[in-house]
């Protein structure tokens, strides 16, 4: 153990969605490389928990950090006395700037060991946790696009601060980086795409579906409903093909604070054809089932979820996010369209008048190659 590079990621919590996933994936190959992986999750929920490797030590952070993941107006919809409370005081230690000097205390309550690399594995609150600790090299990882959404607006002088004392951020699209470097006027910064858990992925891809084979092509979607994922705008944009006399079938995999207003709109507009089927561990199956996978995102940094349909053999119709121009490289890929309701509404009509293009799409994909020993490469020499 004494010869292995000792790596402390932190994250603010481990629920279903891209960052937690990446992250897991990324922990278990640096394992396969024979590293020692502690993982640091300041509020300690989250699905993905489950998922984390047995030789990964996971570490919870002090009741000081339980409302980092949580918005004050969520908690004040909720009527959570104690979290309110909780969130107030950890802004008003933002606000001040004593949040420097209560990491470095509550650190000491929670980490044990000198780390020689740490990496904050969301951008944001954990930068600052990572920039005050004592560990011999600090990166931050970069999962979102800073041109579209802040998350860091109301506390720039704060992330700026702790930036200069990030050895290197990584971003995983050029868009992403670009984008970051602009906003935060940082200079040291390198893009290394996400890994894939390709072995996940085909393993999932055998087992049941629950998506029937149909004369009409099946569609599917696989996201947090919430507002940055837009499903709203590909029901809006299914409803309209319809009216273009195009059949199909949409699924839906997944769930969060829009599914009731998503549910209504399918009914409120008698949408029979669109199937909700839940939060699922393994979607891969559904998704080899499907003629096409649909991303609708108003933002994003570099969606993994467009490489695991393509892994899965299943063309791609995308708002054109950051990380897309990287991801959908050529024709058998799919498709990038404007990042608006009219963009999409076109091009879920176009991909849906080329059935037959489709279907030759989704054949020719099953060469598809992710290039996962490269990436691994590119993330060893900055670790």
């Amino acid at each position: 153990m004494e010869n292995k590079r000792k790596i402390l990621f932190v994250n603010d919590e481990m629920h279903m969605g891209g960052v937690a996933r990446v992250l897991i994936t990324l922990m278990k190959a640096l394992l396969k490389e024979n590293y020692e992986v502690d993982l640091l999750v300041l509020h300690k929920e989250g699905m993905l928990l489950k998922e984390i490797p047995e030789e990964v030590t996971v570490i919870e952070g002090t009741p000081f950090f339980n409302t980092v993941d949580l918005s004050l107006q969520s908690l004040l919809k909720e009527k959570k006395m104690d979290g309110i409370l909780s969130k107030t005081r950890l802004l008003l230690y933002m606000k001040t700037g004593l949040i420097k000097k209560k990491i470095q205390e509550e650190r000491k309550n929670i980490l044990h060991k000198k780390y020689d690399v740490e990496v904050a594995a969301k951008e944001g609150f954990c930068t600052i946790f990572t920039a005050y600790g004592d560990s011999a090299k600090k990166i931050n990882w970069v999962l979102t696009d800073y041109s579209v959404k802040n998350y860091s607006s109301n506390h720039m002088k704060l992330v700026k601060q702790a930036l200069s004392k990030i050895d290197m951020n990584i971003a995983d699209s050029e868009q992403a980086l670009i984008a970051y470097k602009t906003v935060f006027k940082v200079s040291n910064g390198v893009v290394i795409h996400n890994l894939m858990d390709i072995e996940t992925i085909k393993k999932g891809m055998e087992e049941e579906t629950e998506i029937k084979k149909s004369e009409v092509p099946n569609l599917i979607s696989v996201a947090r409903f919430h507002p940055q994922k837009a499903i709203m705008r590909l029901l809006i944009a299914s409803l309209e093909a319809t009216k273009h006399n195009l059949k199909h079938n949409l699924y839906l995999i997944g769930g969060g604070e829009e599914e009731k207003e998503l549910k209504n709109y399918v009914k409120d507009n008698h949408m029979d054809y669109v199937y909700f089927l839940g939060y699922k561990q393994n979607p891969y199956a559904d998704m080899k089932q499907s003629d096409l996978f649909v991303l609708s995102s108003l933002y994003e940094g570099f969606a993994t979820v467009i490489n695991e349909s393509l892994i899965t053999g299943t063309p791609v119709l995308t708002t054109d996010v950051s990380g897309a121009r990287e991801q959908i490289v050529n024709p058998d890929c799919g498709w990038i369209v404007e990042n608006t309701q009219e963009g999409l509404n076109r091009g879920l009509i176009h991909a849906l008048e080329n059935f037959e293009d489709l279907k030759k799409k989704k054949e020719n994909l099953q060469q598809y190659h992710y290039d996962n020993e490269k990436i691994l490469k590119q993330f060893i020499e900055n670790l």
